[in-house]
């Protein structure tokens, strides 16, 4: 990455193109590189003045990994320091959260950091590199990283795929997560439902028999297979319509992506053979809602 990435906005901090993969660590290392040469570039601060990031994506810390993590840095101290910015005489971390968990855990009252000058688009951004190129983040938090991303600074599924060095459909079927019941996002974030059951819970359109359906892979501890021929068992013309409803999609699909892309949220259109139906527009809070009043004035 460029040293003089900082100052360029999303793209600069992002890699731009589909073969970028660099890591998290290698995003931290260019920022540290940049200011190799000042004698002020690593600054030991007060944990007492630190505050997380109010953007910071990843809402669950596994108290094990801080505990691991904090015997790591007491037997070899703190190899990378902390990334934070400033606002009037208090720090906000841009990235190294867990670090700084762990160190507050051993007691310690300060901690190395690197100060820089961060836009809202690079700390949101840097932040959300940080944990999803990790693997920090539970299917939920990242399905709403991806979202904050789309939403915040107006950028298309492909974008996103882009700067995080993943495939759009990865990114697309991410953000339908997002369209499932919250008692069912909660049990993805718990790790009591996995992504492959709640791909196949998507399938299912009618929500009280999706619900229905979540309580018996709960209660029962179904695996993805075994879910899949329950549903199957209880609609026995679901395998004759699949072909011709594959058909229809394909170009309703199509549809719904530039919908997705123009809106930034999960958009559904639902036609019938009629040629009427409708568009369902998801919106996920007050403020999300807001933005897309915007889209029609």
């Amino acid at each position: 990455m460029n040293k003089r990435a900082l100052g360029k906005g999303l793209g600069a901090i992002i890699a731009t193109t589909q073969t970028s993969k660099a890591p998290a660590e290698e995003t931290e290392r260019a920022i540290i590189a940049d200011r190799a040469d000042r004698a002020d570039a690593v600054l030991e601060l007060d944990l007492s003045k630190i505050e997380p990031n109010p953007d910071q994506p990843r809402l669950h810390f596994d108290d094990h990994e801080i505990e691991n993590l904090a015997e790591s840095i007491r037997a070899v101290g703190l190899i990378q320091p902390i990334i934070v910015r400033r606002e009037n005489d208090t720090y906000f971390i841009v990235a190294g959260e867990r670090r700084f968990r762990a160190i507050k855990l051993l007691g310690m009252r300060t901690i190395k950091a690197i100060l820089i000058q961060a836009t809202e688009e690079q700390n949101i951004s840097l932040a959300l590199i940080e944990n999803i190129q990790r693997q920090n983040l539970d299917p939920i938090e990242e399905a709403k990283a991806y979202r904050l991303l789309i939403s915040r600074f107006r950028l298309k599924q492909q974008d996103v795929a882009q700067r995080v060095g993943k495939e759009r459909a990865t990114i697309a079927n991410s953000l339908r997560l997002l369209s499932l019941p919250e008692v069912v996002q909660q049990s993805l974030t718990s790790g009591e439902l996995s992504q492959g059951h709640a791909k196949v819970l998507l399938s299912v359109e009618d929500e009280d028999k999706q619900m229905r359906l979540f309580r018996q892979c709960v209660d029962n501890g179904l695996s993805v297979r075994a879910l899949e021929s329950l549903i199957k068992e209880s609609d026995p013309l679901a395998q004759l319509s699949q072909g011709k409803q594959k058909k229809k999609d394909a170009h309703i699909k199509t549809m719904e992506e530039k919908l997705v892309a123009f809106f930034g949220t999960k958009v559904e259109i639902r036609h019938s053979t009629t040629g009427k139906g409708k568009i369902e527009i998801s919106y996920y809070s007050v403020e999300d809602f807001e933005r897309l009043m915007e889209k029609f004035e």
